[in-house]
């Protein structure tokens, strides 16, 4: 059985640099036309950050107590095989978010000079890009919390296959 690899850093950066590309464009092509930025439009990105880091707090501490196993009160590998999931698909929503939102703002600020409703859009718009980047953040250490640290996996540590 292959080893998940952890989500890489680089790979999210692509990511958000495509959806600022995305974001910008879009702006670009069509902000006049578009409704104006809520304030809280990134809150829905920060209640799933702050799910996920309690999650990554209660997992966190159940495998420091030994308490992940087959037991009755024990948490089962598949609930942090289900976390990890959780957390790989949601650093990449976050990237998503960040840089649609990024790539909206390198639209907005050079406009609020001139543009009324570009200033009012920054303060929805920065928020977004937080929470973006909030969840990422709460997604990479949720799934770093999922990690099973090599003394204590069943096959005693780093396998080496010759």
């Amino acid at each position: 059985m292959a080893d998940l690899k952890a989500t890489r850093i680089v790979d999210l950066a692509l990511v958000a640099l495509v959806f600022l590309a995305v974001g910008w464009a879009v702006a670009w092509a069509v902000y006049g036309r578009l409704p104006s930025v809520p304030t809280l439009v990134g809150l829905p990105l920060v209640v799933l950050a702050v799910a996920e880091a309690l999650a990554g707090l209660f997992i966190r501490r159940r495998v420091a107590e030994g308490e992940v196993g087959a037991g009755l009160h024990d948490l089962s590998p598949l609930t942090i095989a289900r976390a990890v999931v959780l957390a790989k698909a949601s650093a990449i929503v976050g990237a998503v978010f960040a840089g649609g939102w990024a790539g909206f703002l390198i639209y907005l600020v050079p406009q609020q000079d001139r543009l009324a409703a570009a200033r009012s859009d920054l303060s929805g718009t920065i928020f977004g890009l937080a929470a973006g980047l909030l969840l990422v953040a709460a997604a990479l250490w949720l799934e770093h919390t999922c990690t099973v640290p090599p003394e204590s996996r069943a096959d005693g540590g780093d396998r080496h296959d010759e």
